[in-house]
């Protein structure tokens, strides 16, 4: 996957909306969306459970 910092991404089959904010040494960064504040980290072994979410899509 490749991530763009501002877009919108979540986990599969959870709800909450997340904004990519960059990569942090190993860890790809992301806030709640609309916050400015880091909500959590995640490897690149991991992305393969995220999703990109459509920017009409707004989810919280």
């Amino acid at each position: 996957m490749r991530l763009v910092i501002g877009n919108k991404y979540k986990w599969k089959h959870e709800s909450k909306t997340l904004a990519y904010i960059g990569k942090n040494g190993n860890w790809h960064q992301f806030s709640l969306f609309n916050t400015n504040e880091l909500w959590c980290e995640v490897s690149d072994s991991d992305l393969h459970l995220m999703e990109e979410v459509e920017s009409l899509r707004e989810e919280g």
